[in-house]
């Protein structure tokens, strides 16, 4: 018997459930999460949520087993839309039942919707268990040169312009 799974957009009162998942998913590789409730709450829902999360029950109404969240991008060469899977989490009882397939099909859904010409998808560098499963889905992998900006940098170059 196949499992069946509702996946669904996020609404604020799931923030508690996806911050504990996302502590649990920052655990697994061995660091620490600040997406805490709030957070959520401020950046995932409204007119200018700055990301979407998607979540997975094994029923509606059930507790939450899983969750993808995304960010919207622009590609400025293909002039179109792209998505960024930031995290795809599904609880250890859960996985290897189909659901973290189940919910790429539903983040591929929302780029399709979306136009999006193009879905990133951002992993650990060791993380060798996520990188065979997204290549199983039709992602390959892409060598960039990725330049990060801490607060501390962003504060520094911000105050040069005054």
């Amino acid at each position: 018997m196949e499992n069946t799974f509702h996946i669904r957009r996020a609404v604020p009162r799931d923030a508690d459930a996806i911050a504990k998942m996302a502590a649990q998913a920052a655990s697994e590789e061995g660091g620490v999460s600040a997406l805490e409730a709030d957070r959520i709450k401020a950046h995932a829902f409204g007119a200018n949520a700055l990301f979407e999360a998607w979540v997975a029950q094994k029923r509606a109404n059930a507790p939450l087993i899983g969750h993808a969240i995304i960010t919207k991008s622009y590609d400025v060469r293909r002039a179109s839309p792209s998505l960024v899977l930031c995290e795809l989490f599904v609880a250890p009882e859960h996985r290897r039942g189909g659901l973290a397939r189940k919910m790429m099909s539903a983040v591929a859904r929302r780029a399709r919707d979306l136009g999006a010409r193009e879905l990133a998808i951002t992993t650990g560098v060791e993380n060798g268990v996520a990188q065979r499963f997204f290549a199983a889905v039709g992602a390959h992998p892409r060598q960039a040169a990725v330049f990060m900006m801490s607060a501390d940098g962003i504060e520094w170059l911000a105050a040069e312009s005054q």
